[in-house]
């Protein structure tokens, strides 16, 4: 258990950090593999893997249309869903696209975009895919990216996390 969680520490030490002037770094704190993650400003409850094998995080995202504003600009019209059933809108500017090798070996492009996530009150923007998980068991998976010299995984146990996430006040 002691080397699992010694090779946890050095994996996040060296991993990149996540983008955001709104990061709440401190001490890292140690949560479970599956947590509770707030997305957005408005604290939207998602059941989430905390998963230090994958770069960067992804969240399950419903009726996903790309599209251009101005001549270079792409945007994205999304929705994301809650736990409690609860359904966001969310229209924003597109950083990147990413390609995800298949199990076929073809690839899907991904539209990323900058997503403020809290996770036991360790809050930062960082960047997410927006995928089909249907066909996972969790709504959103955070990857190195977010974790990295914030969070430590502790993979035999679940919803460690104890410090709540508040929504940002946008005002």
């Amino acid at each position: 258990m002691c080397l699992r969680l010694l090779v946890l520490c050095l994996l996040t030490a060296f991993a990149p950090a996540a983008a955001g002037a709104d990061d709440s770094r401190g001490a890292p704190a140690t949560f479970g593999y599956i947590e509770n993650v707030f997305v957005g400003n408005l604290g939207l409850e998602m059941k989430g893997k905390l998963d230090t094998g994958a770069d960067s995080s992804s969240v399950h995202a419903f009726n996903v249309e790309i599209y251009k504003r101005g001549q270079r600009d792409n945007w994205v019209k999304f929705r994301l869903v809650g736990k409690d059933g609860r359904s966001i809108r969310y229209d924003q500017n597109v950083v990147r696209f990413v390609h995800i090798k298949t199990k076929t070996g073809g690839t899907l492009r991904r539209p990323v975009i900058h997503l403020p996530l809290c996770i036991g009150g360790k809050r930062a923007r960082a960047e997410v895919n927006l995928a089909d998980r249907g066909d996972f068991e969790y709504d959103i998976l955070i990857g190195r990216e977010f974790l990295a010299s914030r969070i430590l995984v502790d993979s035999s146990r679940t919803f460690m996390a104890q410090e709540d996430c508040e929504p940002v006040d946008e005002d």
